[in-house]
């Protein structure tokens, strides 16, 4: 396994799996100031893979990518999920021993993590700072607990959202109102007069190919008059035709919280999004 130089001064993995020996080489660890003391990425990363054991999890398709100035690390990794082959979950993290950012970890059915800085998913909090002392063992450890304690939270809400959708008809009036409302929503200009203001994550053409895709008979027959199918669709849209990631996974998101708040008018969305942060590159 080897970590090849790319675009943007970052090296990312070749075949899926993250070298926790490259990693050690080539990140940079230098202090930058009297009291920091930067955490080592190839240390959490091992942490990371032993706490998803003993979590009972099975990590796949690693991907991860290490800045070239060896300051900037980031991991996403598939969770193995045999039992349920309707969806799967992802988790990640990401590090800076620059002071850029804290540690951070990520869980979702997509998570994504941009070279800019900018992630989306599920997001636990972990303002981790780079201090000295035996203090530092004991935070990353707590840290990587609480994420795979918030996947396996958040998993149990996931699974339940996907028994719903299966378990409601695909009405007319639902399809109707997802269509009006994924492409777009009529709000008060500044003089008070309406005015049309399109969804930016779908846009009327993608909105299209899903209806397009609720034909294909790929799709599971068995859910052919379920919300499950219109999110199915929904999800082979966004994964095939959006080729902005980052627009890609928070359009799924947003279509599945539309789905669920159809079903559900007082639904609430699981999990803190968190939107664009630009770093400099």
């Amino acid at each position: 396994m080897s970590m090849i130089a790319s675009k943007k001064n970052w090296y990312r993995t070749e075949d899926g799996a993250a070298d926790v020996d490259f990693i050690r080489s080539h990140e940079d660890l230098s202090p930058r100031g009297r009291f920091h003391a930067p955490i080592s990425s190839a240390e959490i990363l091992e942490k990371f893979r032993d706490r998803a054991r003993s979590f009972g999890l099975t990590l796949t398709k690693e991907t991860c990518a290490l800045h070239k100035d060896g300051t900037r690390y980031m991991y996403i990794a598939n969770v193995e999920n045999e039992s349920r082959p309707d969806f799967a979950l992802q988790v990640g993290f990401r590090n800076s021993s620059d002071q850029t950012h804290s540690f951070q970890g990520m869980l979702s059915t997509q998570v994504f993590v941009c070279e800019n800085g900018c992630v989306s998913g599920i997001v636990e909090p972990s303002k981790m700072r780079h201090t000295t002392g035996n203090v530092r063992k004991y935070l990353i450890e707590e840290k990587i607990d609480n994420i795979f304690d918030r996947f396996n939270r958040e998993k149990g809400e996931i699974v339940h959202q996907i028994e719903v959708m299966k378990g409601t008809p695909l009405t007319d009036e639902i399809l109707g109102k997802f269509c009006r409302r994924a492409n777009g929503n009529w709000e008060k200009d500044a003089n008070g007069n309406d005015r049309f203001k399109k969804n930016p994550l779908l846009g009327s053409a993608n909105l299209l190919r899903v209806l397009e895709e609720l034909d294909n008979p790929s799709l599971n027959s068995h859910e052919d008059s379920s919300c499950f199918r219109l999110m199915n669709a929904v999800s082979t849209v966004t994964t095939h035709k959006i080729k902005n990631p980052y627009q890609s996974a928070e359009a799924s998101r947003y279509c599945n919280n539309l789905i669920m708040s159809l079903i559900y008018p007082d639904f609430r969305p699981i999990g803190d999004v968190v939107d664009a942060v630009a770093v400099e590159d």
